[in-house]
């Protein structure tokens, strides 16, 4: 069940408001892959009419609690294959679902466009949050951790 208080929304004008407060939050835990996200977003990868590129943000009772995309694969650019990338839940909103809930609306529209999603998890608790997720461990592609096949 999805707490009331989450919302997922996705990013199509731009980013929220807070993003660089949360981005600020990554880089001190030494999560460089938002500064990817942000520049993605400012190339105009983002928010166009190519729906393999979507960014989602997670807000928790208003404030944004996390963000995340779906792109193609940058490393592995085959077509039945899209990338989880830049997932990001700030410290003060984690354990409260908010990752599960932005995790689930990835994996939706990454596997309504390809039959197979990948990403890298940051460490260990990453990798133990994707399999909860469905994702196995898999080193068969270009810097990937984890594959979910539809």
């Amino acid at each position: 069940m999805i707490p009331t208080a989450i919302q997922i929304v996705r990013l199509t004008e731009a980013l929220p408001d807070d993003f660089e407060a949360l981005r600020n939050e990554a880089s001190a835990e030494a999560y460089g892959f938002i500064e990817g996200l942000r520049e993605e977003w400012l190339a105009g990868r983002y928010g166009g009419e190519d729906d393999r590129f979507a960014a989602f943000a997670a807000f928790h009772e208003g404030e944004l609690a996390g963000i995340g995309a779906v792109t193609p694969d940058p490393y592995d650019p085959e077509p039945d294959l899209l990338r989880v990338r830049h997932v990001y839940v700030r410290p003060l909103h984690r354990g409260a679902g908010i990752g599960r809930t932005l995790a689930a609306a990835l994996i939706q529209q990454g596997l309504a466009l390809a039959s197979r999603l990948s990403l890298r998890a940051a460490g260990p608790q990453a990798a133990a949050f994707w399999e909860a997720n469905g994702f196995r461990p898999d080193s068969g592609g270009t810097r990937r951790s984890h594959l979910l096949t539809h």
